[in-house]
């Protein structure tokens, strides 16, 4: 992994094609809100299934209502991210790196893999509202992904950082700020 993906450190911008195959920037998509990004190796690796499988099933219901975005990015080209995507219900954006450009500057290049690969190794970053690295979780082995109550933890963290975290008159429903 490239020395400068660390904590504290900004995660660079990048665009890659959705599974629409329109181009999504990673500050546009993230607006200002935290968000967690999973590199996947396929729709091949049953442990990203898994890990997938479990963000749609427990984590997506909470994205909107929790100010928080999700993206998935891996090498499958578009019609194999569609069936990543629709296999485990997911409604978020699934992004391909199908030319491996991303996966070579992020030196996150797992080489093991001589069918499929070069592949992500599967790393889950979880950024600040202004694509500052928050943590790093290294899903190598499947026990070192995040869990949806650890990403939940991270968010909670990230979130109680913003001024309006805590009920006060200047903030509640009835006020300026919140009706601007």
């Amino acid at each position: 992994m490239r020395e400068d993906l660390k904590s504290g450190n900004p995660f660079p911008d990048f665009s890659l094609p959705n599974t629409m195959n329109e181009m999504v920037n990673l500050s546009e998509f993230m607006g200002d809100m935290p968000t967690v990004i999973t590199f996947n190796r396929g729709n091949y690796c049953p442990k990203d299934r898994r890990q997938l499988l479990n963000y749609a099933t427990d984590f997506q219901p909470e994205l909107s209502v929790n100010y928080c975005k999700l993206l998935t990015v891996t090498t499958e080209a578009r019609l194999e991210s569609i069936e990543m995507r629709n296999g485990v219900g997911a409604l978020w954006p699934f992004l391909s790196d199908q030319k491996r450009e991303l996966l070579h500057e992020l030196d996150i290049a797992d080489e093991s893999e001589t069918r499929y690969g070069p592949v992500f190794i599967p790393y889950t970053f979880i950024l600040n509202g202004d694509r500052t690295i928050y943590k790093i979780y290294n899903g190598w082995w499947y026990a070192g992904r995040p869990t949806v109550e650890e990403i939940r933890m991270d968010l909670r963290e990230l979130l109680s950082r913003q001024p309006d975290w805590e009920y006060t008159k200047e903030w509640g429903y009835g006020s300026e700020k919140f009706l601007k």
